[in-house]
């Protein structure tokens, strides 16, 4: 494969969706590298069992950041827009009007379905400091800048299902949570509870923390028509010079600055995800001596920009320069 694979999802079959792009790895065209609107991705589906050539089910696409699989339909999330593919049929959209920032890869990006309810990722779009540190404002009033006033930006926000596909509008939305900067990836582990990356700011100083993040919601802890400033708040944009206020919801792991963690996925009890950046590769989560969680390295690639859970329980990820991998345990 000569195509960069930027998510990924499995139906309960065994079919397994590969979102696809240009290599990001092969001197790729800056035209369509910046451009999440240029209209030259697609997804094919793919048959392990059967090894069979993909075959390609949606073409002339925006960049697709996220999908998952329910119910006979695969939900993904591409820039500004939300949509289904039902199987054996065409492309759905469900909802637009998403921020994106091409030029940050900033959109909307996760996506995930738990208890009737459809979670999605939604970046902000400047990035923090390199437009300017956001420091000495409210909380409200950070949100509110970068956001640029968009409601359905630099949160996670959610739509109950029913009501989306009904509607099929935006205003379907509610806000869960706000606080975060480009959430890249969303999954949801078996007790139901939302896990989400972030990807923390530029040009920051090594003494602040820039935000990339791996966090966790519990969404029956914000009961539906929550209004949002009641929401939690995970701390971006604002720089946590000072000890945290005591609205501030502190991340499960604080990765290092500009790790930029993208896709994250439940497997073998526990979290895997992938960085981009510093110290890139396949992470996973665990507990230190003394009981707090880490993050452990355990495969050097780049760059890994997807992760998905077969119903085998095996994990695969997929890379900016098209490798497709699946990993279960083995013998050290």
């Amino acid at each position: 494969n000569e195509r960069g694979i930027t998510a990924l999802a499995f139906a309960p079959d065994g079919r397994l969706f590969m979102a696809m792009d240009q290599s990001l790895t092969d001197d790729p065209d800056p035209l369509i590298l910046y451009d999440a609107f240029h209209p030259s991705r697609s997804i094919s589906v793919y048959d392990p069992a059967a090894n069979t050539r993909p075959v390609e089910i949606f073409a002339e696409s925006t960049r697709i950041t996220g999908m998952t699989y329910y119910n006979g339909a695969l939900y993904i999330a591409r820039a500004g827009e939300v949509g289904r593919i039902v199987d054996g049929g065409k492309y759905e959209p469900l909802a637009g009007g998403f921020a994106v920032n091409s030029q940050l890869f900033h959109a909307n990006d996760g996506i995930a379905i738990a208890d009737g309810w459809l979670y999605v990722s939604a970046g902000g779009v400047i990035d923090g400091y390199s437009d300017g540190p956001i420091v000495g404002i409210g909380e409200a009033g950070a949100q509110n800048v970068v956001s640029a006033g968009n409601r359905f930006a630099a949160r996670i926000v959610r739509a109950p299902l029913d009501q989306l596909l009904g509607q099929r509008s935006i205003e379907a939305f509610q806000t869960v949570a706000r606080g975060v900067r480009n959430p890249y990836g969303g999954t949801v582990d078996g007790s139901g509870r939302l896990w989400f990356t972030d990807n923390g700011a530029t040009n920051v100083p090594e003494n602040v923390s820039a935000g990339d993040e791996i966090n966790m919601l519990d969404p029956r802890s914000v009961a539906p028509g929550t209004p949002e400033d009641s929401t939690p708040y995970y701390g971006f944009p604002l720089a946590l010079t000072a000890p945290a206020p005591d609205w501030y919801t502190p991340p499960v792991v604080a990765l290092p600055n500009t790790s930029a963690p993208t896709s994250i996925t439940w497997a073998y009890g526990t979290l895997f995800f992938g960085v981009y950046g510093r110290n890139p590769g396949l992470y996973r989560l665990g507990r230190a001596g003394d009981g707090s969680m880490v993050a452990e390295r355990i495969l050097l690639a780049w760059p890994l920009l997807a992760t998905a859970t077969a119903p085998d329980g095996a994990l695969w990820i997929g890379t900016g320069s098209g490798g497709l991998f699946r990993i279960t345990p083995g013998c050290g």
